[in-house]
């Protein structure tokens, strides 16, 4: 029983005002945190603030947990969406940071609470321009008694909660609200008075990480917050063991490679320009199909997430990786990611165990980029299998393109192609999603090299294009850079691997880039290469015939590829 539990924690039994706070607030944690990747979180939301102000994201989906707004979430953060980046499931709102203000609250500021209303951003941010605002956060659908823990747990400080009626301490459960909390100094309450009666003062932040309460001017409970994470972790439902993995030494063995390589490319060249589900709102500079410019940043979106159903961890961190390979190409180093993870029944221990993984993975993978988490979203009973959508950013001025430009430029290929088609757009295009081949699999380590290589190459004016090898392999990472670049221009390349056609052609091999360079700057490159220990290997060059040339597979007017 839950008495039992919290005496076991506390080392005392609880009071009965206690012990309806606990209970109220228990229950909206377990909706909003229901698997253990969302520990680290616990009564944190995710909705950091970009440091020195700059970069916001907000998130909102169909079936999101905590059902905030994309709109409220950047107000919390400081300014408003002005680049809207729309998902099937999910939407993105990036803007600029409009207030600065960085002030932590201190022990005795206060803890207030606005009430949303149609007008609630407008109202928040023209408070913020007259009143020292701190440790603004959303009120979400998990309830005010969760949003106050995050908030306790984010600024390292305890909240005394001045009740007016023994009630409220049912209340802070409550889906039913919604709104902002945030802290301002006394000197300071007057002015917020422009709120009207939509705020309210709940109490003032203690120097101790507790959670008490005040009634009549008597303190009739008090609580370590830690108590909540504690009573969480000891209910959490447990998360299925990874399933036993297939054995992929002989996956294509039965499959037949196609005879016709050539039918196949358009297919998938084609396939590709009709999967992109993302859209930029407003786009003031499209520079690739997953990357547009707003008034200061750069971002990129995964063009398709890679999901292997056997191994969600690694598909997450392959997504990411994808998205920062874009940034890079353009020569933009990333900074921040948001990502929104869509499941499926949460109360199943599959649905469960694949959520997890991908929350986990992503997680690696941008701490590994150092990127900064901006913002996350989780939503359940989706009617897709559990995928990631995520977008990365940086700032800075694109100084690269993925187009082929220049008739007699080198063509190199950075990284190790493996050829790996399972999970692949070929795998699923071509053969209806049966297992042709290795799933992909990413080496986190030679992919910060090969950002290093990429970036220093572009910074230094060796690279003259760069393209991602992404959905669709080698073959279609290079009929991307065609159709990118100048007109009537084509490419002859001669490039061979001891494994299958298909494998070299279309293989989804991670961590590989294709760029271009002139004769007279190939050796230096080459040289950083080989000084940061990344491969690279030189595989063709472009030219001026309008065809594009790989091996003695594929011979086909440029043209033709693209409707």
């Amino acid at each position: 029983m839950l008495i039992e539990e919290v005496t076991a924690v506390l080392g005392r039994r609880p009071n009965a005002d206690e012990l309806t706070f606990i209970k109220s607030v228990m229950g909206s944690i377990q909706i909003q945190y229901p698997f253990p990747a969302l520990n680290s979180i616990i009564m944190g939301d995710g909705q950091g603030s970009a440091e020195n102000g700059q970069l916001i994201i907000g998130l909102e989906g169909k079936s999101n947990i905590i059902r905030t707004k994309a709109k409220m979430q950047c107000a919390a953060q400081g300014g408003k969406g002005q680049l809207k980046i729309s998902f099937p499931n999910a939407k993105f709102l990036v803007g600029d940071k409009i207030n600065s203000e960085h002030r932590k609250p201190v022990p005795g500021d206060n803890l207030i609470y606005l009430k949303a209303a149609t007008d609630a951003e407008v109202t928040l941010l023209n408070v913020w321009n007259e009143v020292h605002l701190s440790a603004v956060t959303v009120v979400n659908q998990g309830g005010l008694g969760v949003s106050i823990l995050s908030l306790c747990a984010e600024q390292e400080l305890g909240v005394d909660l001045i009740l007016t009626n023994k009630r409220q301490l049912g209340d802070y459960n409550s889906r039913n609200i919604s709104g902002f909390l945030f802290s301002v100094p006394t000197a300071d309450l007057k002015k917020i008075n422009m709120l009207k009666n939509r705020w309210k003062n709940l109490g003032s932040f203690t120097v101790s990480n507790k959670i008490t309460f005040s009634y009549r001017g008597n303190m009739i409970g008090k609580l370590p917050a830690q108590l909540f994470k504690e009573l969480h972790n000891s209910r959490l439902p447990i998360i299925p063991q990874t399933p036993p993995r297939k054995d992929h030494s002989s996956a294509n063995m039965h499959v037949k490679e196609p005879v016709n390589l050539k039918l196949v490319l358009k297919k998938l060249v084609e396939a590709q320009q009709k999967l992109i589900p993302i859209k930029f709102t407003p786009i003031k500079q499209r520079i690739t199909p997953f990357t547009a410019i707003n008034s200061s940043f750069v971002l990129a979106a995964n063009d398709h997430p890679y999901i292997n159903p056997q191994e969600p961890r690694v598909s997450s961190m392959i997504t990411i990786a994808n998205a920062v390979r874009h940034l890079v190409c353009l020569g933009i180093k990333p900074l921040y990611f948001a990502g929104s993870f869509h499941g499926g029944d949460l109360t199943n221990d599959m649905d469960r165990w694949f959520l997890n993984e991908l929350v986990s993975g992503a997680r690696k993978a941008a701490t590994a980029f150092q990127l900064r988490n901006v913002n996350e979203m989780i939503t359940k009973n989706n009617s897709l299998h559990p995928i990631v959508d995520v977008i990365t950013a940086g700032a800075g001025k694109v100084c690269c393109s993925p187009g082929f430009n220049t008739p007699g430029d080198f063509v190199t290929m950075i990284g190790s192609l493996r050829g790996e088609t399972g999970s692949s757009m070929y795998a699923d295009i071509i053969h209806k999603n049966k297992q042709v081949g290795h799933p992909s699999t990413i080496d986190i380590v030679m992919e910060c090299r090969l950002q290093e290589v990429i970036l220093q190459g572009i910074a230094v004016g060796l690279i003259r294009s760069a393209v991602n090898v992404s959905r669709g392999g080698l073959a279609v990472a290079i009929a991307n850079s065609l159709l990118l670049g100048s007109d009537g221009l084509g490419a002859r390349i001669h490039f061979s691997r001891k494994i299958r056609n298909d494998e070299l052609l279309f293989g989804e091999t991670q961590g590989l880039v294709v760029v271009t360079l002139c004769e007279n700057d190939l050796i230096e490159f080459e040289r950083i290469c080989m000084t940061t220990g990344v491969p690279s290997t030189t595989i063709g060059r472009i030219t001026d015939d309008s065809n594009y040339i790989f091996n003695d597979l594929i011979n086909i007017p440029v043209k033709q590829l693209f409707k």
